[in-house]
């Protein structure tokens, strides 16, 4: 269970890093694409929707340049690691030059250094300048990229990748607010949809860099909690855009006045987290039945089905793990080997039926008479072993006799059954099979000796 279990979180890490290195590479199509837009005077490539803002040249090499460090830190086989930290700094510098002319009132020259922006006339803003948010974005995605670099402040890092992630989402929403108007304008915010995409992307991305901390933490892990992460985060994150197109949508038509419009988002909200309830529930619970179903598969493997015991693989499976811890400093071990006597003849005289009905008594009885902790097992045929940890081999006489004493005074249903046990003590670096055959040769000994008694066997060594 524990090296499915280390498998299953390997896929999913495997998976975030994959959906990381996905995000930086479409960001980097997507800032290629507006440079080549730049450069050859094609308005669609920078602006996506005609009409709408388009995206900075300053801001297509800082998406460039962020996708590689990205890409850099999730695939270093792919793109040497030393370039994310020098790429991360010179976005964050980039972002933050902006901002600070956008303060000051300072130029410093950068906005315009690659192209000249002749739609900035239109928007009333400066020349090739950047959005304020886009600077912030990018001062953010620096300075994430810097710490992964250094392995440093991931928590930190994390919680940055989370406030990027809400700008994009704001920005993502805006748009789909603006889609359902007439203009198709984003009054409140200066990006184009390109730029916001990218920014939504590249929080994604450098969330699911880091599967160790934080939200990735959670999306890799391989348990129920992790599946309903997965399976609930994207339509989490999309329903805001579609919940805003929707309300513009209907402004727009006329279909519902103002305050019926909020209502309406208010509510439809309230049913779609309602639905996410109930789907993510559904899933938990479909999930949980597999699981239960993969436990019983795996229980019914190492149980023996006539007795209700172990069977001879859960035996040896734990044989070997309470060996080795022992070897490591654990405390005494016991092996307790059982033989119902006479057994062919109770056979023989009653039928296997009754056989059978006797091995189910038999695993029963012992079942209730060990502790949570031993280990009861068919070993084959008419034979049992008993696996007591902790316990020395005084102790484990008395276990046995009382197990005599069961075996004689249960309610058998044709014949009373009694039993012979020998008794081993586990030695120091003592093997599975040596105390096997120690506690064979004991139980061989009290059926020469009559019978319906226990045999101790003598202390063995390594």
């Amino acid at each position: 269970m524990e090296q499915a279990a280390l498998s299953d979180n390997g896929a999913q890490v495997k998976w975030l890093q994959r959906s990381a290195l996905a995000a930086a590479l479409v960001v980097a199509a997507i800032g290629i694409a507006a440079l080549a837009g730049w450069l050859f005077d094609l308005p669609v490539l920078r602006s996506v929707i005609p009409g709408h803002v388009a995206m900075k040249a300053n801001t297509a090499v800082g998406m460039v340049l962020a996708a590689a460090a990205l890409a850099a830190c999730v695939r270093p086989d792919w793109m040497p690691l030393r370039i994310s930290g020098p790429a991360s700094i010179a976005v964050a510098l980039l972002g933050a030059g902006t901002l600070f002319q956008v303060v000051t009132g300072v130029e410093l020259g950068i906005d315009t250094l690659l192209f000249d922006d002749p739609e900035a006339l239109r928007t009333g803003r400066a020349p090739g300048r950047m959005s304020e948010l886009t600077s912030a974005s990018f001062v953010l995605v620096g300075v994430i990229g810097m710490m992964a670099c250094k392995r440093i402040g991931a928590w930190l890092g994390q919680a940055l990748a989370l406030v990027m992630l809400v700008l994009g989402l704001f920005a993502l929403s805006a748009y789909g607010y603006a889609m359902g108007t007439e203009s198709g304008q984003v009054a409140f915010t200066p990006l184009g949809i390109n730029t916001a995409l990218c920014v939504f992307l590249l929080a994604l991305g450098w969330l699911a860099s880091q599967p160790g901390s934080g939200l990735a933490r959670v999306l890799a892990n391989p348990g129920l909690g992790g599946e309903l992460a997965r399976r609930t985060l994207a339509p989490a994150l999309v329903a805001p855009v579609i919940v805003a197109f929707a309300a513009q949508v209907s402004l727009a038509e006329g279909w519902l006045s103002v305050g019926a419009t909020i209502t309406w988002m208010a509510v439809a909200s309230g049913l779609f987290v309602a639905g996410l309830v109930r789907w993510g529930a559904n899933l938990l619970d479909r999930l949980e039945r597999e699981r239960e179903h993969s436990r019983r598969l795996e229980a019914s493997a190492h149980t023996d089905e006539l007795t209700g015991v172990g069977n001879r693989r859960a035996f040896d499976e734990a044989l070997a793990a309470l060996l080795a811890r022992r070897a490591k400093g654990g405390s005494d071990l016991c092996l307790l080997m059982i033989d119902l006597d006479h057994f062919k003849r109770y056979n023989d005289s009653h039928g296997h039926l009754a056989g059978d009905q006797a091995l189910r008594l038999a695993g029963a009885l012992l079942r209730a008479a060990l502790r949570p902790g031993d280990i009861a097992a068919r070993y084959g045929g008419e034979e049992f072993a008993v696996l007591l940890p902790g316990v020395d081999a005084e102790r484990a006489a008395m276990v046995a006799e009382r197990l005599c004493r069961d075996f004689r005074i249960a309610d058998w249903p044709y014949e009373p059954v009694t039993i012979s046990v020998g008794v081993a003590e586990a030695a120091p670096g003592e093997t599975p099979q040596s105390l096997v055959s120690r506690a064979d040769a004991a139980l061989y000994e009290a059926k020469a000796s009559g019978r319906d008694r226990a045999a101790v066997a003598q202390s063995g060594s390594a």
